[in-house]
């Protein structure tokens, strides 16, 4: 603790201390709490130097008027050992478990919470008892370890609660059982074993006989206790109880808490495969009866209600609109999941599951099914685009199998969709990014009527949908860049043509698209052995978008001209036609209003850098394209004036001194990596040689001020180059600089305690409304 933080503890410990006194706000008591933390570690001699602190613990908590607030923060303060031990020597065990079942719901937590913690403690376990492996949770039975001393309180204490969870768990009081129901899930997983066994051991019959009373009330937490019993070792010990009363909950629950809780279970780490099959079942149980044939559905039936389970349940929650949607999303949902972890093969095959959903999404547009299902759903399934969604994701993570015999029937229901007007347009959002997942696993080019649904969509009223249609086509062309035949498709449908007038959409957000559209498109287009006919060229368009950075008003689309321009030049495209756009676009990007366009020309001007340089045989980044070595102090100096044709130094410098940081770091950073370039090969290059800096603006004023301060005079700078500018300039120092955050100065202890004082001396007539 430094000399200033010395002087102001006592005085923020006396106002803290004063009734009188309060505080409005009391983050700053969470932050002054977080700095003790720091402060303090075993042994630590924290309250011998400063007795103001015990003097400030003492007085709170014998103040019968202390504020709650500050009575909180003097109390997790103080974290003593012999904590546990005064609870139990004092009795209070009986006080926290009476107000367990206190009427303020907020002191009833306050109290389960501390008995959680009092069974988690694990500070006694290791000096006083330990259960042997299978013998009866009775205290008689706790031998202590050999060499350690009695604690019969604390013994006394844990079996005083496990009496109490017993009795509650036995009560016809539904919220005494509801409170240590919830202090069992809290428990189990993080307490010691032997205490995890004694707990365990008088829940788990309790747990039955509430099952077999219905319980609903309960039903939620139940599930919650076997679940955190499954997490620990008591799951894998042989002939488990909870592999039981889980097969139990599975039959019993209602279909939409069966199909969550069966999904939990299929991620349970070592899950019986009996009981992971089960489960599967449950998940799948609804989507089959919906799609599946009559014959099929009922044997099905059959061997459900052998299992013990109730299958007529399900069938009544499916006749009806609200649960039968519920329960598809369900287990829609839960597949999606299933799909990744490779457990659907337990129950059907993916094939199966793959054709179920394909039904789902046929019922849902209208489509006929060759199936006849025992429940008649399809009037509460059709135009539902919550199902719909579900169904989509649930298709996309099927992707993955091997059968070529379902893609037909895949891209059927998925062009259905992208053609229907009646398609809801984030349904049809989520159809492009299934058929582009669809599409990605399949060594054949879309079919041609994809591109016939895309010249529909993009001429769509709606914007969304013309917005959605443009980032498909943009994903579309970036995957099947190299595909002749798809190129050629994309030609001749002319989409292209169409996107290009899009550039002047009255929504920005779908000039944005139609700009990554045809950057991309016309990447995959302008290639050899592609018709030049029916596509837009390069040039023409790089131009185009030279006159929507410097004109369009929005900043999606500036944004999404500096991105283009960077994967024009990042990639191996012809750029014979883009070095005077790429002038332009460096000049208006360094001198836009937003700070993303600004970033985006800076990473577009180390590409160019890191291009150039590698032509002398440097690189400073991993673009750098490869090519002959030519390491000398000549050709650098040659690629030096090339990036100052270029123009850009000057955008370098003007974001160096940026308002905003993140420009001004990022140039920061690629000046640096020039500046070592440069520091390696100064003894062969002429340093004044690389270009005049005088009677550019930013010359005149951030940088000349910054030079002024470094002791450079006036005429000094009318003789310097960009190379000596580099080499004078402290950039490592303005490096860190930039990378403090905004707040290093003022979020300190010191300032902390001087805001307390501050808060406290402001009197209510000096209390003025910021707002």
């Amino acid at each position: 603790m430094d000399s200033k933080c010395m002087e102001l503890l006592p005085l923020v410990c006396a106002v803290l201390a004063d009734p009188k006194q309060a505080l409005s706000d009391d983050t700053c008591l969470e932050k002054f709490l977080d700095w003790f933390g720091a402060l303090t570690a075993p042994g630590s001699p924290l309250l011998e130097i400063h007795p103001c602190l015990i003097t400030f613990i003492s007085s709170v908590c014998q103040s019968k008027t202390a504020d709650p607030t500050i009575l909180s923060f003097a109390l997790n303060m103080v974290q003593h050992r012999e904590t546990m031990s005064f609870l139990f020597k004092k009795g209070l065990i009986k006080v926290v478990l009476h107000l367990q079942t206190d009427k303020s719901l907020f002191v009833a937590s306050a109290a389960n919470q501390l008995l959680a913690h009092i069974l988690n403690f694990s500070e006694r376990t290791t000096t006083c008892i330990s259960l042997e492996n299978g013998s009866k949770s009775d205290p008689s039975e706790m031998q202590k370890d050999q060499g350690t001393t009695e604690c019969p309180e604390w013994t006394d204490g844990i079996m005083e609660i496990m009496k109490h969870v017993e009795e509650s768990l036995s009560s016809s009081v539904s919220f005494r059982a509801c409170q240590s129901l919830k202090l069992v899930a809290w428990s189990l997983a993080h307490c010691q074993p032997h205490v995890r066994e004694m707990l365990w051991q008088r829940t788990e019959g309790a747990v039955e006989m509430l099952l077999g009373n219905e319980q609903s009330s309960l039903t939620q937490l139940f599930m919650e206790v076997l679940q955190a019993a499954a997490r620990t070792p008591l799951f894998s010990q042989t002939n488990s109880s909870i592999v039981t009363l889980m097969e139990t909950m599975l039959c019993t629950l209602k279909p939409t808490q069966a199909i969550p809780f069966a999904s939990g279970i299929i991620h349970l780490e070592n899950c019986p495969q009996s009981l992971k099959k089960k489960a599967t079942g449950v998940i799948l149980r609804p989507l089959e009866l919906v799609t599946a044939p009559a014959d099929l559905q009922q044997l099905h039936s059959d061997l459900v209600q052998e299992g013990g389970c109730q299958h007529t349940s399900l069938e009544e929650h499916l006749s009806q609109k609200s649960s039968c949607i519920s329960l598809l999303c369900l287990s829609l949902s839960s597949i999606s999941e299933l799909a990744g972890m490779g457990s659907l093969n337990l129950e059907m095959p993916v094939q199966s599951v793959i054709l179920s959903v394909i039904s789902v999404l046929k019922v849902c547009v209208g489509m006929p099914i060759s199936s006849s299902p025992v429940i008649s759903t399809f009037r509460n399934l059709i135009g539902c685009s919550k199902v719909q969604k579900c169904a989509l994701d649930s298709l996309a993570s099927l992707c993955q199998s091997p059968e070529n015999i379902v893609r037909s029937e895949v891209f059927s229901v998925l062009l259905q969709y992208l053609d229907s007007p009646d398609t809801n347009s984030t349904v049809l959002q989520k159809a492009y990014q299934v058929t582009l997942t669809w599409l990605c696993i399949c060594s054949e080019p879309p079919p041609q009527a994809l591109f016939s649904v895309l010249m529909k969509r993009l001429c769509d009223m709606r914007w969304e949908v013309r917005d959605s249609s443009l980032e498909f086509l943009a994903q579309l062309s970036s995957h099947f860049h190299e595909n002749l035949s798809y190129c050629e498709d994309l030609l001749s449908s002319g989409v292209p043509g169409l996107s290009f007038t899009l550039l002047t959409d009255p929504e920005s957000y779908v000039r944005a698209s139609a700009i990554f559209a045809l950057g991309r498109t016309v990447r995959t287009t302008n290639k050899a052995g592609v018709p030049v006919s029916g596509h837009v060229l390069l040039g023409e368009l790089a131009r185009r978008f030279v006159d929507i950075l410097a004109q369009d008003t929005e900043v999606f689309a500036r944004r999404a001209v500096i991105k283009v321009f960077t994967l024009w030049l990042s990639s191996p495209c012809p750029t014979e036609d883009l070095e005077e756009p790429v002038r332009s676009v460096l000049t208006l990007g360094s001198e836009d209003l937003d700070w993303e366009v600004k970033v985006h020309t800076l990473e577009l001007a180390q590409i160019l850098i890191s291009q150039t340089l590698a032509q002398s045989g440097h690189s400073t980044s991993p673009y750098a394209v490869s090519c002959a070595t030519r390491p000398s102090g000549d050709h650098l100096t040659e690629s030096l004036h090339r990036l100052q044709h270029l123009k850009i130094f000057s955008v370098l410098f003007r974001g160096l001194f940026d308002c905003d940081r993140p420009v001004a770091q990022s140039a920061c950073s690629i000046l640096l990596s020039l500046k070592l370039v440069i520091n390696e090969n100064t003894p062969l290059m002429d340093r004044k040689a690389v270009c005049d800096l005088q009677g550019q603006s930013w010359v005149e004023d951030s940088l000349k001020k910054h030079l002024e301060k470094l002791h450079v005079g006036a005429e000094s700078q009318k003789s310097m180059g960009v190379v000596e500018v580099l080499l004078v300039l402290d950039l490592e120092d303005m490096q860190q600089t930039l990378g403090q955050s905004s707040d290093h100065l003022e979020n300190s202890p010191c300032s902390l305690m001087e805001d307390i004082l501050a808060a406290t001396r402001m009197s209510e007539d000096n209390a003025v409304d910021c707002y």
